[in-house]
């Protein structure tokens, strides 16, 4: 199967999804869409030190520029992750797709395709992705074990 393929769609679909977002978020004021561009920043940048960084996989993600960006970027050691670096990703995926959720309920088809990416692109990451992936201290991954 081809991880590379499958990670560079999943990327364009969030991608989408988080165009159409951004839009909206600038429909109703600049300083909205000013804000998310800054929190896609951070949030990016923090899901990329916090996950990508500490990826036996990064050298070969198939989503391939977060994995370069992590090679790039850092120097992390490959170990499993700790409880805070879990709440952050989390908290920063939250924030990727959570928060333009406070607006999109105002557009009922902009909300809709927005979730529908969102989803699309998770099933693809978890379905495809995850099940290729070595990275063994990621909860996502059918070989996760907590002994790590």
């Amino acid at each position: 199967m081809n991880t590379r393929l499958h990670g560079v769609t999943s990327l364009g679909i969030a991608g989408i999804a988080t165009v159409i977002a951004t839009v909206m978020l600038f429909q109703q004021s600049w300083m909205l869409g000013l804000g998310y561009l800054m929190a896609l920043v951070v949030a990016g940048g923090g899901v990329i030190y916090a996950d990508c960084a500490k990826c036996p996989c990064r050298t070969h993600c198939g989503h391939i520029l977060p994995g370069k960006l992590a090679v790039m970027l850092t120097n992390r050691k490959t170990e499993p992750y700790t409880p805070i670096e879990f709440a952050v990703i989390g908290g920063l995926v939250v924030i990727l797709i959570g928060l333009p959720l406070l607006w999109l309920w105002r557009s009922p088809l902009l909300l809709g395709v927005f979730v529908i990416l969102n989803a699309v692109a998770g099933i693809q990451i978890r379905t495809v992705l995850c099940r290729a992936c070595d990275n063994t201290y990621c909860p996502g991954n059918s070989r996760y074990s907590t002994k790590n």
